[in-house]
Order: structure tokens, then C-alpha cells, then sequence
């Protein structure tokens, strides 16, 4: 299994990721909305925060120095949530 495989199970398994890259750390939680009626994705490296309800865009938007968390997954320690 890479990386990237090792990362995706995680999140869905435990509904959350720790993580460091760059010095920085950062954090992945997914959690129900009842207003919205859907899962939310709130994801953070550094002070920069950002909320989703597209799962693919945890993986695709450039959150972590401008890259992906697929371009930089070979960059990421995982960390205890």
C-alpha cells in the first residue's frame, strides 16, 4: 500500500488526520453536518483553514505549500489525532 493509499484508509477509518509536512503541522477532521445533511470536511496546515463536503477535494485542493495533499503525501508525517 503507498503513502497516499495509507493516508486515504486513515481518514476514513478514524474520521480524522493529524499530520506534519514542511515544519508545519496540519490536520484533516471529517464530521456530519445536520443542516447540510452531509459529511464536512475541515482541513488545516499552519493557520490556514479550509471546510469542504467533497471528500476529493481534501485530496486535490493545494492546502499544503501550494500542493496537493497527493503531491505532498510523500512529505507527511502522520501524527496521533
Amino acid at each position: 500500500m503507498n503513502k497516499l493509499d495509507k493516508i486515504k484508509e486513515k481518514l476514513r477509518n478514524e474520521l480524522c488526520l493529524a499530520f506534519i509536512c514542511n515544519n508545519k503541522s496540519g490536520y484533516i477532521d471529517c464530521y456530519y453536518d445536520e443542516g447540510q445533511e452531509k459529511d464536512v470536511y475541515y482541513f488545516r496546515y499552519g493557520t490556514d483553514e479550509y471546510y469542504t463536503t467533497n471528500e476529493d477535494a481534501v485530496f486535490t485542493f493545494p492546502f499544503i505549500a501550494g500542493k496537493s495533499l497527493t503531491e505532498a503525501c510523500e512529505n507527511v508525517e502522520i501524527q496521533p489525532c
